[in-house]
């Protein structure tokens, strides 16, 4: 947890920082800015770390296709990368690209998660018939 708190101190020093330097050097703030979101990403990824041994403990408990976490996890991964490209899209003033960026995103979702869909409609089918 005391990675969380550093990350988080250096971002609000960022913040400060860049208001103040930005005035005058914008690209000096550009820099400072990029390099925070570049550490505190670090630390989100180390914190993944553990979550993601957990999940492919789950998936080997409960005897789960091999494929459906790894869908579930490239899904997680689409999302947030979509999240974090319309926020710098937003930032640069244009909104209109970041909420297509989004559409984008939910459609690669859509697309990836057809084999789930395919795996619950089989189940359904199998259900139903058995009835």
């Amino acid at each position: 947890m005391e990675l969380y708190w550093k990350a988080a101190a250096a971002a609000l020093l960022a913040v400060i920082l860049g208001s103040a330097v930005g005035k005058q050097e914008k690209d000096i703030s550009m820099l400072l800015a990029v390099a925070v979101c570049g550490m505190v990403g670090s630390v989100v990824i180390s914190y993944l770390e553990p979550v993601l041994d957990f999940l492919w403990e789950l998936e080997d408990l409960g005897r789960l296709e091999s494929g459906v976490l790894g869908i579930l996890l490239k899904a997680l991964g689409i999302g947030l990368v979509t999240h974090i490209a319309a926020w710098i899209c937003a930032d640069a003033g244009n909104g209109s690209l970041g909420a297509m960026l989004q559409m984008l995103g939910s459609v690669a979702i859509l697309y990836l998660s057809i084999p789930i869909f395919r795996g619950f409609l089989t189940l359904i089918q199998e259900i139903l018939g058995a009835l």
